[in-house]
């Protein structure tokens, strides 16, 4: 019972939680004080937009990019993006009305929505709770400051109601699929331009009651990295049910305009593409203001429009190889309706068609059901099919096959029919009726396309593989699977384009809603304008939208060099779309920093990129590349061309990439170029570049890349190299791995950060190097104290030359900042990166680095014998039966004398074998600890008389073994090394046993083991005054001629841009007085780098203490040091 209680009161909190979110999302309606902006930046192309659906510029935001490509360039493609929603309506005095919601737009002259003559906005407007309150920016995935406390339409969620502090993706919450996305909500509810009530439940909301859903998409991946994604559901939130609704869009642009000037708005060309849905703009001669080339080409693309499963026609034209008949014109005349004609009549309840007859039927005139009205028809009625009724006149079972609309006038008159060469549905022999492309629809349980593939889809109702829910590994395609119904969107018989027009933009008002519908007649196609200031305009209709439901119109927005790459472009984000942007994801940035010195700029970065799961292949990640310019463009990196010849990559400065299977280059791909994955250098996380030149501003970029998938047929990824500037020509933002550096000569007098030799406290008998490597010496304190310490295990050896059959081993290093000793603070804690030639992560501004031997060997070169005449000897870790020595990391050396010079001790080692103690001819010293070392004795070379005696093969076959017994950490004797002879020189006559005399000496190659420790101590950067040098002071460049490299770009559309000239190797504080040749003081400098002592050099803007550009001529300048002294010299600036 108590369950039962339980499960009420869920049911009955979440109904609560439901309908209270429900409530809320009702109450919200668009506000003009709500409108916010964002930028979509993540991949080459770079727009402001609006959060009322405008993108582009709104008048009176001078900081706005307008369609930037590639980005950071000037060059601008979008001054207004608009889109347009509009329906035919009877308004309450019976009047037929066209309704057309737009956007405010660019608010300049024809270019802006309506307005009430109050200034009220009857327009789309932003519905407000879903970008914080805090800002006025538009949320944004990459901005979580701008996200709203929560969010109103996931109010809904029992578990996390609001979904506070998550991100309302369209992947799903919290899931960041896309580089970027951006997210708002908007409705024409304050639209009261005309006497119509959407809703009859609240005679407050106007417009056509639509509440529209708007998400944008960016990723950096190649394919798709030249535009963006737009998603725009449209909800009907009203109570009328619109029959004929249209979505249009305008892109208002001067085709070759850049943000410095120099516009370029009278040659403009355009034209559609009806195939690929999509429309562009291009300039007639490719020339834009000023002189760049190439303009290229702009545009947009349907990816998804409503679908039209009822009229019999095959809309989207994907349907022609299978059955059915094509439409011409012939099938528009008119014909007498007889008695014993056979007809089609559909019930517009289900669309169902039946073949009869007015003689079958029984009467005299047929009465056929259509929503309010009964349509008559009669014996002599001329039936004529109209266009865009929604009826089927002529009784054929085809709906408004006559669709098409005329451009021009008198002679020149055209008509387009937008069916005509499709296929349809013979209702009369039923040909066409199997064909599944017909009507197809994504909730028929049907694979209307046959993309179903049993081998790789078969995953079941919720689309992921081994989860074990219903359908998956049934061998039959269940709804939710990729590539069926409603998750396959080639499954929707689409109308996508049926409209496109060239205009002045002077003669269509946006405000103008019933000039706007008739530019949007489907089949109203007129690209006749060409060569001048024309804008465009491309639509999709009719479609219904009734009560309660919702439809989605997908575009793409985006550019390519020219009508090939354009359509190329537009193919790959057709792709893209219907795949559901399921291609391989690139890892995420690595977090990068960046040290400047003279001459050199150093990157560190993190290994967050190392753990980047791909949505499709897991973790793939492979390798880093460095890329490096002096323009934030990245365009003075050398390009590399596609398979077209248009520059798609840049050749990376440096590459690092995993040790493995993956090499070469990738035998899948990307526009006709291979991704080369690297040579298997292994990784770094940091790099130098010492081919710099001071005083010039860099631009660096550590972008991670995949492996791809050779077998799935998907190409590498690479994460985007972002960085955006202002208009000012100032890094506005930028992506977690780019940074920016310029070098600098040093200040007089500065002395750089440096560590200690490192100082052994124990141990330090091994072969190992211990170095380090300053990498940011801003962060080397001074007087810190660290300790290094190792451990080590015991390994199987690895048959290396002079190895043996069990080895020491380094397993870890440990460092710690001793310089508080109550509270020492562990730095490196047991970090394995111990092999040879291993490099370690970067702390506290330094980095370690180790040279050390893999493992414990015998050093061949320094263990020998005091003669060579003796045998060889050999020597390995003890082992018998079940007793095993351990491998001591010591020096020995073996002294061999008279008789009993020695006594061994005995020794187990085994159950059933003891060696017993007897007097020896030899002794074993520790040459590390210079301590005897105990040992026991095994006659296994027997000659009578010469028991104790070390000898081998006097009967031929074996040879003596001394076993060493060291003392262990806990001070007890443990069994060591095996010391004999090579069984192999048992027939050699030239070797000799040793004598009294003869020594042996071992030696061992040792890695880091535990008993090595060793401090060192940090000194921190300085300025020694008595290092000061005033003649090192120079001013770059001297002459100044006309200009300098390391000038930013000029901003401006006409003059000269921002000047520099730099005074180098300055002194921590200065001042600088600068006069003209008379004597007159121009300007007077003062120089402080107390934060950055490092940095000896003072940039001057080359303008006068009036903050006016100084002449060319030559000039005097005067450095006051104080106690470092004075300098005097002279620049020379030359036109």
């Amino acid at each position: 019972m108590k369950k039962i209680v339980s499960l009420c009161c869920t049911l009955f909190l979440t109904c609560v939680i439901a309908t209270g979110a429900l409530a809320q999302m009702e109450t919200l309606r668009g506000d003009f004080l709500e409108i916010r902006s964002g930028v979509h930046a993540g991949n080459l192309f770079r727009t402001t937009f609006y959060n009322d659906g405008t993108s582009g510029r709104v008048s009176g935001d001078p900081e706005a990019f307008v369609g930037e490509w590639p980005i950071n360039s000037g060059t601008m493609y979008l001054i207004d993006g608009n889109l347009f929603v509009g329906s035919e309506i009877i308004d309450t005095d019976g009047q037929l009305r066209h309704i057309t919601s737009t956007v405010r737009s660019s608010v300049i002259d024809y270019s802006t929505g309506d307005q009430s003559p109050d200034g009220d906005w009857w327009t789309f407007l932003p519905l407000p709770g879903f970008a914080s309150r805090d800002t006025n920016k538009i949320a944004m995935s990459k901005w979580k400051w701008a996200w709203p406390d929560v969010w109103p339409d996931k109010m809904d969620d029992p578990v996390d109601p609001g979904w506070p502090g998550k991100w309302n993706g369209y992947f799903g919450k919290d899931i960041l699929n896309a580089d970027e996305e951006s997210f708002f909500v908007a409705d024409d509810y304050n639209n009261a331009e005309w006497k119509f009530y959407p809703d009859s439940t609240n005679l407050d909301r106007r417009g056509l009651g639509i509440r529209m859903w708007v998400r944008g998409f960016q990723w950096s991946n190649a394919l798709v990295e030249d535009g963006m994604f737009t998603l725009f559901d449209l909800e009907n939130v009203g109570t009328h049910n619109h029959d004929k609704v249209m979505f249009s869009y305008k892109y208002g642009n001067n085709m070759g305009d850049h943000q410095t000037g120099g516009g370029d708005g009278g040659d403009d060309m355009g034209g559609y593409d009806q195939n690929t849905n999509s429309a562009f703009l291009y300039d007639y001669d490719d020339i834009g203001g000023g002189g760049w080339t190439p303009v290229g080409y702009f545009g947009g693309v349907f990816l998804e429009s409503p679908g039209n499963p009822f009229d019999g026609i095959d809309n989207d034209g994907d349907g022609m190889d299978g059955d059915g008949i094509i439409i011409d014109e012939t099938m528009f005349e008119s014909k007498t309706l007889g008695a014993s004609d056979q007809i089609v009549v559909i019930d517009y309840q289900t669309f169902e068609r039946r073949l009869t007859s007015l003689n079958e039927e029984g009467v005299d005139t047929l009465e056929i059901p259509y929503q309010d009205i009964k349509v008559k028809f009669w014996t002599g009625k001329l039936l004529q099919e109209i266009a865009f009724d929604l009826i089927d006149n002529n009784l054929n079972g085809i709906i408004d096959e006559t669709n098409g609309a005329e451009v021009g006038e008198g002679a020149e008159a055209i008509t387009t029919y937008l069916y005509v060469g499709l296929k349809a549905v013979d209702y009369f022999s039923g040909n066409g009726l199997m064909n599944p492309l017909i009507d197809e629809r994504r909730d028929d349980g049907i694979d209307n396309d046959g993309d179903w593939d049993v081998a790789s889809d078969d995953v079941g109702r919720d689309g992921v593989d081994n989860t074990g829910d219903p359908g998956e590994g049934d061998g039959l395609p269940t709804d939710g699977e990729p590539h069926f119904d409603r998750v396959d969107i080639s499954e929707t018989d689409m109308i996508g384009l049926t409209s496109f027009t060239l205009y002045i933009w002077e003669n269509l008002p946006q405000y103008d809603d019933e000039k706007v519908w008739s530019f949007n007649i489907p089949g109203y196609f007129d690209d006749e304008l060409l060569n001048a200031n024309i804008e465009l305009m491309y639509g999709s209709g009719y479609f219904p939208l009734r009560s309660g439901t919702i439809e989605r119109f997908s575009m793409g927005t985006l550019c390519g060099i020219d009508r090939d790459d354009y359509l190329e472009n537009v193919e790959w984000f057709t792709k893209a779309y219907t795949e559901n942007y399921n291609f391989s994801k690139a890892p995420i940035p690595p977090n990068v920093s960046v040290v400047t010195g003279d001459k050199k700029v150093t990157l560190i970065w993190d290994t967050v990129s190392e753990e980047s799961v791909d949505p499709i292949l897991g973790l793939d990640f492979e390798g880093y590349k460095i890329y490096r310019s002096t323009d934030p463009g990245w365009n003075d990196a050398k390009p590399i061309t596609d398979g077209k010849g248009v520059p798609q990559w840049s050749q990376a400065m440096a590459q690092f990439d995993l040790e493995n299977e993956y090499s070469s280059f990738h035998p899948v791909p990307t526009k006709g170029i291979k991704f080369h994955l690297g040579n298997n250098t292994g990784l770094v996380h940091t790099w130098t570049d010492s081919t710099v030149v001071n005083g010039q501003n860099y631009y660096y970029a550590v972008t991670a890349y995949d492996h791809g998938s050779a077998e799935g047929g998907i190409a590498p990824s690479e994460c985007t190299k972002f960085i955006t500037l202002n208009l000012a020509g100032e890094v506005e933002d930028k992506g977690p791995n780019v940074v920016v550096a310029r070098p600098e000569a040093p200040a007089s007098g500065f002395v750089n950060a440096q560590l200690s030799d490192a100082v052994v406290i124990s141990g330090g008998e091994n072969q190992g190097v211990l170095g380090y490597k300053i990498i940011n010496p801003l962060e080397i304190a001074d007087g810190r104290t660290y300790r290094v310490m190792f451990e080590d295990t015991v390994i199987a050896g690895s048959g290396a030359t002079n190895g043996f059959s069990t080895s020491l081993a380094t397993k870890s290093i440990t460092l710690i900042n001793l310089t508080d000793p109550a509270n020492p603070d562990t730095v490196l804690d047991k970090n394995p990166d111990i092999g040879f030639d291993q490099v370690l992560p970067v702390t506290d501004g330094f980095q370690l680095q180790l040279s050390n031997p893999a493992e414990m060997t015998l050093n061949a070169d320094s263990s020998m014998w005091s003669n060579d005449s003796i045998f060889t000897f050999v020597i390995d870790r003890f082992r018998y039966s079940r007793t095993e020595g351990y491998p001591m990391p010591n020096d020995y050396r073996i002294d061999f004398a008279e008789m009993g010079v020695d006594t061994s001790v005995e020794l187990m080692i085994s159950p059933t074998r003891t060696l017993e103690p007897m007097p020896v001819n030899f002794t074993v010293t520790n040459l590390t600890t210079n301590e005897k070392v105990d040992c026991a004795f095994w006659e296994r070379d027997f000659l009578e008389g010469e028991e104790g005696m070390f000898t081998a093969f006097t009967d031929r076959t074996r040879a003596d073994e001394i076993i060493f017994l060291e003392p262990n950490a806990e001070d007890s004797l443990v069994i060591t090394w095996d010391f004999s002879i090579l069984t192999s020189e048992s027939t050699d006559t030239t070797k000799f046993n040793p004598v009294a005399g003869d020594y042996a000496i071992i030696r061992m190659n040792k890695p880091f083991l535990s008993s090595d420790v060793y401090d060192f101590t940090t000194f921190g950067q300085r300025i020694d005054a008595s290092m000061f040098n005033l003649d090192q002071i120079r001013v770059v460049p001297n002459p100044y001629v006309v200009s300098n490299s390391w000038e930013p770009i000029s901003p401006y559309s006409r003059g000269r841009g921002p000047r520099e000239l730099h005074f180098t190797h300055l002194p921590p504080q200065c001042t600088i007085k600068i006069f003209n040749i008379r004597g007159q003081l121009v300007r007077e400098l003062e120089h402080n780098n107390s934060d950055e002592i490092w940095n000896g050099t003072l940039v001057w803007d080359m303008q006068t203490k009036d903050l006016l550009d100084i002449a060319y001529g030559v000039y005097i300048y005067h450095i006051d040091a104080g106690e470092a002294g004075e300098k005097i010299g002279k620049f020379a600036v030359i036109k």
